[in-house]
């Protein structure tokens, strides 16, 4: 059995019964991780011309279509983190899916630190140092560790909002399943104060 296995076995003592809808709604989840450099969810949905050639474009494949036909969000561009991060064009020169927008949906000239995707949120009930076990993963993951996502005197992670953009990095690091840190969108229009070390 690998760490990773092991981790998330260790993890399941207080996440039994807790589906990943569940677990995401406790959180604060409501609406869906828009690609980099979009703008309001009400702005990005007129803009949107559902041409996806933003999905095509995006080197990691971080970008699904969501279901559905007809009006709302449905054939629109989204990232699932736990599935494939945003990695913001790592080592690129630019970010290629605002590069292919032909509309404006993804505002151009973003950079990587204004992307504004969303904000991670860590469970503590879930979330393994929390428990007393050693775990780095969700801030090794972030491209902004350090700022991002940081530590306390015990070694039990917190988020500053003002530096995370969203990626979702962390989640797909996190070792629990369902994973104890989610990013909720800038979509959802809730406000995100600085949070203090735990």
């Amino acid at each position: 059995m690998d760490r990773r296995s092991f981790l998330a076995a260790a993890s399941t003592v207080g996440v039994a019964g807790l589906t990943g809808t569940a677990a995401r709604r406790q959180i604060g989840q409501a609406a869906h991780l828009r690609p980099p450099g979009s703008r309001s969810e009400h702005q990005f949905l007129s803009q949107c011309i559902r041409c996806h050639h933003c999905v095509t474009s995006c080197p990691v494949d971080a970008l699904v279509i969501l279901p559905g036909v007809g009006p709302g969000a449905a054939a629109t561009p989204a990232i699932d983190a736990r599935r494939q991060p945003c990695d913001l064009c790592a080592g690129q020169p630019a970010m290629h899916c605002i590069d292919a927008c032909p509309t404006g949906a993804l505002r151009p000239g973003t950079t990587r630190r204004q992307v504004a995707i969303g904000v991670a949120r860590i469970d503590q009930r879930t979330c393994l140092p929390f428990q007393g076990v050693v775990c780095r993963a969700c801030w090794r993951a972030c491209p902004f560790s350090g700022e991002a996502i940081r530590h306390d005197a015990l070694g039990r992670p917190y988020v500053d909002p003002p530096h995370c953009v969203g990626c979702g990095l962390c989640v797909h690091a996190c070792l629990t399943e369902p994973p104890s840190i989610h990013v909720e969108p800038f979509g959802s229009k809730r406000r995100f104060p600085r949070e203090t070390p735990p």
